[in-house]
């Protein structure tokens, strides 16, 4: 059974780059994508995910913040840190708050899927 995921991202390029990568891949379907808060906590309330790859700055909410609340409220779905941000405090403050995954948007794509399959099997990935 493929895993879940959702991207919120602020770039609509980005979430059409990824949706296009994951459009035939086997493991993983994207099922939702959102740019900011708006819509994503009604949608995951109520719909199975498993992954959440989640942008740090986005323009009306900030993805630190965002994966504070996931956690909180639905622990169960992993976040992975999705970003240009290759700030060492935003690091280590993901890896605080629960994040499970840590990889910079200039990673290729076997890198995202390394953090998707590492993530998914339930380790850890943090790549800066």
């Amino acid at each position: 059974m493929k895993k879940k995921i959702i991207i919120v991202d602020d770039h609509q390029i980005i979430r059409d780059g990824l949706k296009a990568i994951f459009k035939k891949n086997k493991n993983y379907e994207i099922v939702a994508d959102f740019d900011n808060e708006d819509g994503l906590f009604a949608y995951i309330g109520s719909n199975p995910v498993d992954i959440i790859l989640m942008d740090i700055h986005l323009n009306s909410a900030n993805g630190i913040d965002l994966t504070r609340r996931v956690k909180k409220e639905l622990p169960s779905i992993k976040v992975i840190m999705h970003t240009m941000s290759d700030d060492m405090h935003n690091l280590e403050t993901c890896k605080k708050l629960g994040a499970e995954g840590y990889v910079l948007k200039s990673s290729g794509q076997k890198d995202l899927e390394r953090a998707l399959d590492t993530v998914s099997g339930g380790g850890k990935f943090y790549l800066k």
